[in-house]
């Protein structure tokens, strides 16, 4: 049997190119181009048409880095087929562009070996009409000593026009295919055309040739210098504990301000924009009431809802979900690991929220890249030594060399370092200028947080220090239960763990208003105090009690009753009184024309503690706390390995029928017959296997192949059908065809 060439053995298209891979390098495919798991190929040659689709094919040169992007670049500047030594020509560097053609090469970006690589037509396509700023390979190209003889013969004012042209290589002149003569030239253009400098591309565009930019250029591919490697970032090193300290700290922060933050969503009234956002008024009022700026209260109500503690309510309000009250009883690592992956998966950018113009959970800020530029910098600085505080600037020129496509856009790379950054601080993944060691537990996907981490976070505490000055100290952080029930008894002074709350009259009454007794207080009180109760606290609650409930209020549109004849007098005797339609109605007892809530507000606005009643006349007890529904979504994609799709589209291979039976086609019999049917516009006979799984023959008259797909007429129906070219088996000659 004669040996089989180099050539016979070479792949022919990427489909044969993916049939050459073993298992570990279709896996290794497949986890650098997550996408083309979804939906699971069914064979090689379903991966081979997914994989050049131009939407995969951006996503896969996006996430190409500025070396790997330049060499793309210069092989679609390059004739197909072109070699290694070609890109290095343009580039220099022989040995980086090996490397980046093996990872083009791995991504299925290109096929083929070193002396013959193909570009996928996408690649090719996302880099013209001029590859590199250059036109296309001249037909009858100058020498490099023609050029510089052409050039020493023009004016110096023909320069000028080179330099705008240079890295884009087309300009509009009118007549531009007209003939001129080297001794009838006057302008500049004139002087180009005649010496071969500029060519007509058609009447009315002149082009830089190619041979003419490289001399200009001096052999340079790019206008600006691109390293082949990653640049290093580096910084000075703190010591690893007290940075770890640090972030538990603001983690545990996060934590209470988010608490904080969704009490005010269900206390107050956040109603949102037309547009979804939070108004900033309201954003500026939480930043007051949680002691910090509004940039912070941002980022706490976006962390809120991305991770689903917060969502839009039936009243165009925002409010809790009941998946707060589920986060709210879990420990304190748990709860952080949730805000913080929500954080990192998060396709917004937070910080944009709080931009000039923009509102918190509007639309102003969604971004599909900030994930990846997280992932990437947390990476990039957890690489680094414990500790180590990284230099900015360095991380800045490493975001723009690994990831160009992504910082290209409204927003600068520096921007995006210092968003992330800040946010990353108030996270605690970074804390005094270094990345701590919660941040390199962010990407670990459903682990829990190492034992280490978790024991940084304080212990819940149930007692609080009662002082003579109507204060309440908390010693450590509340336990969720305990700290919600003292928020409605006090008003909270401080943020923090160890927080102060303050009594008052209108904390008080806030908890009489919801149905506590005065003996409910004076018991809670006793049950959380380390110290006996002050005697001027006691003294208040009694006092407010005894005020409390003096004047009942009920709705006829509502009524009014009290054992006070002077009270009564008075009521009736004020101003507002008529507008609200108040009426005696029998001694002690007043009717209004209002709702019971809006004489309850004009009665504490009288300094009254009014209670309300039920229809009964018991003291009603509000509802529970309104709950959004659960925010609705995509559903999430399925979990799998690439090692387990690279196995079981092999499987399908070697399952495939072309291996066990002589009456189906290879790929490239299927492709030939049909590109010879549309050439000579001759009907053929296609078997195929139809979308619901039933396998269909017809025979069609094929238009045109585009896309991986065959466009054709059903001769039987006249109808114009598209079938998938992974989906045909067999094409054969037409019954009755020649």
């Amino acid at each position: 049997m004669p040996r089989r060439t180099a050539a016979a053995t070479r792949p022919r298209t990427l489909t044969e190119a993916l049939r050459a891979l073993t298992a570990d390098q279709l896996a290794d495919l497949l986890r650098l181009r997550p996408d083309l798991t979804y939906p699971l190929p069914h064979d090689l040659t379903e991966l081979g048409s997914r994989s050049t689709t131009p939407t995969s094919v951006a996503r896969a040169v996006d996430g190409l880095d500025a070396w790997c992007r330049l060499v793309a670049e210069a092989l679609a500047a390059c004739p197909d087929p072109a070699s290694t030594a070609d890109v290095s020509a343009l580039l220099g560097e022989p040995a980086a562009v090996t490397r980046a053609v093996d990872a083009l090469r791995r991504r299925a970006l290109l096929w083929g070996a070193d002396d013959q690589l193909h570009l996928v037509r996408p690649v090719r396509e996302a880099f013209e009409p001029h590859p590199g700023g250059l036109a296309a390979p001249s037909p009858r190209p100058l020498t490099p000593a023609q050029v510089e003889a052409a050039l020493a013969a023009c004016d110096p004012a023909v320069r000028p026009v080179l330099d705008r042209l240079l890295w884009s290589p087309t300009g509009a002149v009118r007549n531009a295919e007209r003939a001129v003569a080297v001794q009838a030239a006057r302008s500049p253009v004139e002087q180009l055309l005649a010496h071969g400098l500029l060519r007509p591309q058609d009447a009315d565009t002149v082009v830089l040739p190619r041979e003419v930019a490289w001399v200009l250029r001096g052999g340079r591919f790019s206008r600006h210098p691109v390293p082949p490697t990653a640049p290093t970032v580096g910084g000075r090193v703190r010591t690893p504990p007290l940075v770890d300290s640090a972030g538990a700290g603001a983690a545990f922060g996060l934590l209470h301000d988010v608490e904080l933050a969704v009490h005010a969503v269900e206390t107050v009234p956040h109603r949102l924009l037309r547009t979804g956002g939070v108004a900033a008024r309201d954003v500026t009022a939480l930043g007051r009431r949680m002691g910090t700026d509004a940039a912070h209260a941002t980022f706490v109500l976006e962390c809120a809802a991305a991770a689903g503690l917060v969502a839009p309510g039936g009243n165009l309000c925002l409010l809790p979900t009941a998946d707060f009250d589920r986060w709210a009883g879990q420990d304190g690592p748990s709860r952080w690991l949730l805000l913080a992956r929500s954080w990192l998966a998060a396709p917004r950018w937070f910080s944009a929220s709080a931009e000039p113009g923009t509102h918190p959970l509007g639309p102003e800020a969604d971004a599909s890249s900030a994930p990846a530029v997280r992932r990437l910098l947390l990476g990039l600085a957890a690489a680094l030594e414990p500790g180590t505080v990284p230099d900015l600037g360095g991380l800045t020129e490493a975001l723009a060399w690994h990831r160009p496509r992504l910082t290209r856009g409204p927003v600068d790379a520096a921007t995006l370092v210092d968003w992330t950054w800040r946010e990353a601080g108030w996270l605690g993944a970074v804390a005094l200028g270094g990345v701590s060691a919660f941040a390199a537990s962010l990407d670990r996907e459903d682990a829990a947080l190492p034992a280490e981490l978790a024991a940084l976070f304080p212990e819940p505490v149930h007692a609080v220090i009662l002082q003579a000055d109507l204060t309440a100290v908390a010693p450590g952080p509340l336990a969720y239960e305990v700290a919600g029930e003292l928020r409605l008894l006090a008003e909270q002074e401080s943020r923090g763990g160890g927080g102060v709350y303050r009594f008052s009259d209108g904390s008080l009454r806030r908890a009489f208003d919801v149905g506590w007794s005065a003996a409910e207080v004076h018991a809670w009180l006793g049950e959380h105090s380390v110290t006996p109760v002050p005697q001027p606290l006691a003294y208040l609650v009694d006092d407010v009690a005894r005020r409390h409930g003096s004047i009942r209020v009920g709705s006829s549109l509502s009524y009014l009753r009290s054992d006070d004849a002077t009270e009564v007098a008075t009521l009736l005797g004020h101003p507002g009184a008529a507008s609200l339609g108040l009426r005696a109605v029998a001694p002690g007892v007043l009717v209004a024309g209002v709702e019971p809530a809006e004489l309850v507000a004009f009665l504490h606005g009288l300094g009254q503690t009014p209670a309300v009643e039920d229809e009964g006349g018991r003291t009603m007890t509000p509802p529970p706390g309104q709950r959004a529904p659960r925010p609705t979504g995509p559903d999430p994609l399925p979990a799998v390995r690439p090692e387990e799709v690279a196995a079981s589209v092999l499987a399908a291979e070697r399952n495939h029928p072309r291996h066990h039976a002589a009456g189906v086609d290879s790929t490239e019999q299927t492709l030939e017959r049909l590109r010879v049917a549309t050439q000579q516009a001759s009907p053929v006979w296609v078997a195929w296997v139809a979308a619901d799984g039933s396998p269909t023959e017809r025979e069609l008259a094929p238009l045109d192949l585009t896309g991986g797909s065959v466009r054709a007429v059903d001769r039987s129906s006249a109808q114009v059908v598209t079938i998938p070219l992974a989906r045909i088996s067999r094409v054969g000659a037409a019954p009755g065809g020649v």
